[in-house]
């Protein structure tokens, strides 16, 4: 966590000096920045939707093996947790839509970050679910590419009602199963 409050004093600091080429904000990389967010959540899109996708890979495909994802209900987790967390969560879901809005992103020299609102709309076990999430995600260049190297979501009040009315309604649900 330190080393990414770091990184977020370092790029803030870069942009100062107007002289400096390198690290000027680049229109051309935020476009990039935004074109890799859109290619994600539309194969996340088709992985969530049961069409053949392979969400590890994809995870590969747009974080870095490193990458810290901080929730939105509060914890911070390795890339690979919220991998399993979204196998474990592929079977459940069904009808998933999401789209991005609200776009904003800096680029300097090989760092940037981009924060969007990710709205997804889905069912869970037939239950629907509407979030809204402000999303924060720190890009690393690697090659011709941006690569995620932290991620961070909030929500709001509303999402978070639904988050626990669906958890309480498993919890009956697996209450009563184990009395029958």
């Amino acid at each position: 966590m330190k080393r990414i409050v770091i990184f977020l004093l370092l790029l803030a600091g870069c942009g100062q000096n107007k002289n400096d080429k390198t690290f000027d904000t680049s229109k051309q990389d935020v476009q990039l920045i935004e074109k890799e967010i859109a290619d994600f959540l539309s194969t996340l899109k088709k992985a969530y939707n049961h069409e053949g996708v392979n969400t590890d890979s994809l995870m590969d495909a747009y974080f870095d093996a490193e990458t810290y994802y901080v929730t939105y209900w509060g914890t911070s987790e390795p890339i690979d947790t919220t991998k399993k967390r979204v196998r474990d969560a592929l079977p459940h879901v069904s009808d998933y839509d999401n789209q991005f809005e609200s776009f904003r992103g800096k680029a300097w020299g090989d760092g940037a970050y981009a924060f969007f609102i990710l709205r997804q709309n889905y069912k869970v076990d037939g239950k629907p679910l509407e979030e809204y999430l402000p999303t924060t995600f720190v890009f690393e260049r690697r090659g011709d590419r941006w690569i995620v190297v932290h991620a961070q979501r909030t929500s709001d009040y509303e999402t978070m009602r639904q988050l626990v009315a669906l958890a309480q309604s498993r919890i009956g649900n697996q209450s009563t199963d184990k009395k029958r």
